[in-house]
């Protein structure tokens, strides 16, 4: 697709899709990734399962987005896990951490603020349903070399995200 109405288009008129969620930082897209307990040394601030995070080499993971609205330069969408995560949806911790919960009922939608449509995907900023960015706060030492970055909607730095459609 080259065109831009035709491209946003795709978006709206897709009532769910399957993508993956990279941030932008220094002209590099760093994957996201859920967290495991065992990736940090015991001190320090260690997260738990599958809070969300930017970092490493891994591919990121499969993410379902659902269609949920839109406003003039927002698309809104309900974001989910895929394969053993299908049960999970993407939500905020009371402290303002992004991460995929099972147990706790997850019902408001993310907001997609179009930036630029390009061959990779749509370039967006990410905020929370109240309007507030996703930020992302450097999380070290990890066992794996690198930087890491932890997702919240309360603090950190605003970034870039890409959102790849995969199907």
């Amino acid at each position: 697709m080259t065109d831009t109405q035709d491209q946003e288009l795709y978006a709206e008129d897709t009532s769910e899709f399957l993508g993956r969620i990279y941030m932008l930082k220094d002209g590099r897209e760093i994957p996201l990734r859920l967290s495991q307990s065992t990736d940090k040394f015991t001190w320090g601030f260690t997260p738990e399962d599958d809070w969300l995070q930017a970092g490493g080499k891994e591919e990121p993971p499969l993410f379902k987005f659902v269609y949920h609205s839109e406003t003039e330069n927002r698309l809104h969408f309900n974001i989910s896990g895929t394969g053993r995560n299908a049960k999970k949806k993407l939500g905020a911790s009371r402290n303002g951490y992004l991460g995929l919960y099972e147990v706790s009922e997850v019902t408001d939608f993310w907001k997609l603020q179009p930036l630029n449509w390009t061959e990779e995907g749509l370039v967006c900023l990410w905020r929370d349903h109240r309007g507030h960015e996703v930020k992302a706060i450097a999380d070290t030492p990890h066992h794996q070399k690198g930087t890491f970055y932890l997702l919240n909607v309360e603090e950190g730095e605003i970034h870039e995200f890409l959102v790849k459609r995969i199907d």
